[in-house]
């Protein structure tokens, strides 16, 4: 039991030492440079009709504190789901985007059968959380993780060590919020899902190319 114990100290001491590293030393950043904004890189997604794009309300805006951001309505034949994606340059506004677990019940959703997967995509692994979001007749399947450069997670904290890991690796500080809203009535969950993973394979390849980029 000691042993344990001196173990799980030592860990904590290690990961201490760790951030406070990476947190002191560190190079420069080198804050991206994009060629075509968010919307412009996620207008035309293959096999899937744009519905239009949805600005969000000033205030919104203000609270958030977004360098970009996208929310757009997609459909494949008798399939819809909602995009949004809360970019940022700089890890300054880490943590700035607000999870889903604050956000909804905030305004009145029951949330329920919430569960965490992974999904990989080429030689890319994402992280995610999934649940489902009720409000009167109303259900959605949420799909939702935060992107870290490269790295997924889902939720703020390993968001955080993620991105100061790229700050010190990369040199890079991109950090977002993904959410993929599938809306479903008489339909199952899982049919929701598998809706929400077919889009994430359409659209991830060209949204992982936007956030490695950049140019001088």
């Amino acid at each position: 039991m000691g042993q344990i114990t001196n173990t799980r100290i030592i860990s904590v001491i290690l990961f201490l030492v760790l951030t406070g590293i990476l947190v002191y030393w560190q190079p420069e950043p080198n804050v991206a440079k994009k060629r075509l904004t968010l919307s412009q890189t996620l207008g035309n997604i293959d096999g899937w009709n744009n519905d239009g794009f949805f600005m969000l309300d000033e205030k919104i805006l203000g609270i958030l504190e977004l360098d970009d951001y996208v929310n757009y309505n997609y459909s494949i034949g008798e399939k819809t789901i909602s995009l949004y994606i809360g970019y940022y340059y700089t890890s300054k506004k880490v943590g700035a985007a607000h999870s889903p677990l604050v956000c909804f019940p905030g305004q009145g959703w029951t949330l329920s059968n919430s569960e965490n997967k992974s999904l990989k995509i080429g030689k890319e692994e994402i992280n995610f959380a999934q649940m489902v979001a009720s409000i009167g007749p109303r259900k959605e399947l949420l799909i939702y993780w935060f992107q870290a450069y490269e790295r997924t997670s889902t939720g703020t904290f390993f968001q955080k060590l993620n991105t100061l890991w790229s700050k010190f690796k990369n040199r890079r500080e991109d950090n977002a919020f993904v959410r993929i809203t599938v809306p479903f009535k008489e339909k199952s969950p899982a049919d929701a899902y598998d809706t929400g993973v077919k889009f994430i394979k359409a659209f991830y390849p060209r949204f992982f190319e936007y956030v490695k980029e950049n140019y001088n």
